[in-house]
């Protein structure tokens, strides 16, 4: 589509992240969640209404941000490192809430309101496009830590905003010209994470290391990984009840609550996949790789 207004609009059209410059250009999102924006001087009355039956007209109200959020924006997306403002802030230590909306929404003001509300303590929130963004939560020693149910705020964003919402937790880090880096490595896990564990709303880097780690397995691995669960490559209805199994912490009797299977007949898998892989998936070290094998497994078969 947007090679078709490049006809149009030849030398008129841009695109971006998040419109800007709204006393030139007339901003609109697309089908495929990228804002287009075209000057206002080469679009007449009539090409305005054509345009809005097909694209999402963007309001700069409706994308309205304070200072801070600003130089937010500029230092993470943009590369724009303003020293002063590092400078205010070197001493404080930050951390992102990455968060990712299931479909671009309309209403960020009132959600950035919403969202605001179950913290203790201001926050900046800081839109990337349409559909995705960061919170930008500052660790206050003097204060004691609130804890935040995140699941409860995917929860009332499903029933008020009527739209699905994934959290990743980063980690509190000091402010610094290099925290771009942590801001991308804390994307990445979000994005293996998310991927791998589709039902989870709230995702950390403890759940996003073994698909990153396994994500970099070699061929060799791969195989031999195979050979060794080769008699269990059919039931992939065992290997699934073992990995949650692992998930829940080896605990038997939440795992077969949440598989509703009795608690035997779970133990009686537990005890076909050790006789069967030699790994004791009651023990730390035993769980552990048996999981990672699992995902290596799983990233095999759906390659």
């Amino acid at each position: 589509m947007y090679n078709q207004l490049e006809k149009l609009f030849p030398n008129s059209l841009i695109k971006s992240t998040f419109p800007h410059h709204f006393s030139r250009y007339l901003w609109f999102l697309s089908a495929s969640n990228e804002y287009v924006g075209i000057e206002k001087n080469a679009v007449n009355e009539k090409e305005m209404l054509l345009l809005e039956t097909f694209l999402q007209k963007v309001e700069e109200n409706t994308l309205s941000m304070t200072e801070s959020e600003k130089n937010w924006f500029q230092f993470l997306y943009q590369g724009q490192i303003d020293p002063d403002f590092i400078k205010n802030l070197q001493k404080d230590q930050i951390r992102f809430i990455h968060f990712q909306f299931s479909e671009p929404t309309i209403h960020k003001e009132e959600w950035n309101e919403a969202i605001s509300a179950f913290f203790e303590k201001p926050i900046d929130i800081v839109w990337e496009n349409a559909t995705a963004g960061v919170i930008i939560e500052y660790k206050d020693d003097h204060v004691q830590e609130e804890h935040i149910v995140f699941s409860d705020i995917a929860d009332t964003t499903a029933s008020d905003f009527y739209a699905n919402l994934d959290f990743y937790i980063g980690s509190y880090s000091y402010v610094n010209e290099r925290l771009t880096e942590t801001y991308k490595w804390e994307k990445k896990c979000f994005y293996f994470s998310k991927k791998a564990r589709k039902q989870r709303k709230v995702h950390s880097f403890a759940d996003a290391i073994p698909y990153i780690l396994t994500n970099k397995a070699d061929d060799e691995m791969v195989k031999q990984t195979t050979l060794l669960f080769q008699a269990l490559q059919d039931d992939q209805e065992l290997l699934q009840s073992i990995k949650a199994y692992i998930e829940n912490n080896l605990n038997v009797s939440l795992t077969s609550k949440k598989l509703f299977m009795h608690r035997n007949s779970l133990q009686y898998r537990m005890d076909k996949f050790i006789e069967l892989t030699g790994m004791d998936i009651k023990n730390f070290q035993g769980a552990m790789s048996a999981y990672l094998a699992i995902i290596i497994l799983e990233s095999n078969h759906k390659k």
